[in-house]
């Protein structure tokens, strides 16, 4: 039985370390003893630490929006993957559509990031999902595909599995709706099966497929009734702490 995930990327829209701090606070208040959901927060780099202190005795996780490719170097602005390590991080984000597009991330540098999360013992969240363009043009399903390859080549099987595969269509990032519930259903399906295809039935059974893109308290509710979908990634929605109790309680269907 996958175990159902609920987790949060601020992004920037959490801009100052106080209101992180409030909002962590919070969270943990109203949610650090749960166990039946897995919940992780994804703050800035320099919130992480205040997080750490936070969090830390909880069951909630936390991690980092990205991470180097390289171990270290002369990389200015990146961080290493041990300063992350070092701050006690469980989870990575890697290769949400906004670093594709605004910092030209390519799936072979995302997948050098999922192997290094997995040297430093972080869970990796493989952000894959297609654009309009791809819609429009019928490439969807390619797109899916050659994601999922990159993320997952060259790992073994017991790494596969502990792989977060965040479904975020590009076209709903940021929008008033989500994805309609039937079509994330649909589309997680066809991943799962081709995973199966690729990797054979305990990978593609064990590895947790999550569904990110305006998701809100509303729309959790019908998205989480999917037999495929385990779990929401929220971006905006979750920065109130009653949307974000509404949307976990949510997973408990």
């Amino acid at each position: 039985m996958r175990k159902k995930i609920i987790g949060t990327s601020w992004k920037m829209h959490v801009n100052s370390i106080k209101d992180g701090v409030d909002l962590a606070k919070q969270i943990k208040d109203n949610l650090g003893n749960m166990d039946s959901v897995e919940i992780f927060i994804l703050p800035t780099f320099p919130m992480i630490s205040f997080l750490k202190d936070i969090l830390e005795g909880s069951k909630i996780g936390w991690g980092a929006q990205n991470m180097c490719f390289a171990e270290k170097g002369a990389y200015t602005g990146e961080v290493p993957p041990q300063v992350l390590k070092d701050l006690k991080c469980q989870y990575t984000e890697i290769g949400h559509a906004e670093r594709r597009k605004f910092f030209n991330e390519t799936d072979e540098i995302v997948n050098r990031k999922v192997k290094l999360s997995f040297k430093y013992g972080f869970v990796p969240i493989v952000c894959i999902g297609e654009t309009q363009d791809d819609l429009d043009n019928e490439f969807g399903s390619i797109r899916l595909k050659t994601q999922i390859l990159w993320a997952l080549d060259g790992l073994s099987r017991e790494e596969m599995k502990k792989v977060i595969l965040a479904y975020e269509p590009v076209w709903a990032i940021g929008k008033q709706q989500a994805a309609s519930p039937e079509y994330v259903q649909n589309m997680h399906e066809f991943m799962r099966n081709f995973i199966i295809n690729e990797y054979g039935e305990e990978v593609g059974n064990s590895i947790r497929i999550i569904y990110g893109g305006s998701v809100s308290p509303e729309s959790s509710k019908l998205l989480m009734k999917q037999k495929d979908i385990d779990g929401l990634f929220i971006g905006r929605f979750g920065l109130k702490i009653e949307n974000f109790k509404s949307i976990v309680s949510s997973a408990l269907v």
